[in-house]
């Protein structure tokens, strides 16, 4: 009988622990368009906001036509990194994702794929050699080299009041285009964003 009694109330522990832990939440789908914020960090509105800006301002700006005037061929970019500089996670790829894809399909400028992808496909080669039809293997050393590499920053301001209540968040994203060859930069643009909160 003690056994059993255990047993129930070992149960009844165990159904309380779980209800006390499930999240019971109420999910609702939304435009992925529409902003949201829950804090005064930066989000996929601010990603959206900079992404927007950025290619709007790299189609438009001189560095595409005198490539072509000089080069006669649509330049060849490939993204590099893009710098934290706060103390807040951001992953830029958010934006950066979005300003290649967007260039990309102006049909003005072309891109070469990422680091980590150009390693996948170098071992699809090296296997390609080793286990597929010569007939169909794709040749090696035929890679072309970009001719800028798109790299930037990302910096902060944060202000709090005396009693904390009050945060105001500044964030400064900055792209450049920097010609492979030269070092020479041929574009910059930069993008800001202030956010106030208080605490209730």
């Amino acid at each position: 009988m003690r056994i059993n009694h255990m047993l129930v109330l070992g149960a009844f522990v165990s159904t309380l622990t779980l209800t006390g832990c499930s999240p019971n939440w109420k999910v609702k789908r939304i435009d992925p368009a529409e902003t949201v914020d829950l804090d005064y960090r930066f989000d996929d509105e601010d990603a959206r906001q900079v992404a927007h800006g950025m290619i709007e301002d790299a189609l438009s700006k001189p560095w595409l036509v005198e490539h072509m005037a000089v080069n006669d061929k649509r330049p060849l970019v490939v993204v590099g990194t893009v710098k934290n500089a706060t103390g807040d996670y951001i992953d830029a790829d958010l934006f950066t994702d979005v300003i290649q894809e967007e260039l990309l399909n102006s049909g003005k400028v072309r891109f070469i794929a990422e680091r980590d992808l150009r390693a996948e496909l170098r071992q699809e080669r090296l296997e390609e050699l080793e286990f597929r039809d010569p007939a169909t293997i794709k040749q090696a050393a035929m890679e072309k080299g970009a001719d800028y590499m798109m790299l930037g920053r990302i910096k902060d301001v944060k202000e709090r009041s005396i009693d904390s209540k009050q945060v105001v968040n500044f964030y400064q994203v900055t792209l450049e285009m920097i010609d492979i060859e030269t070092n020479e930069k041929v574009w910059i643009e930069s993008r800001e964003i202030k956010k106030t909160a208080k605490r209730r």
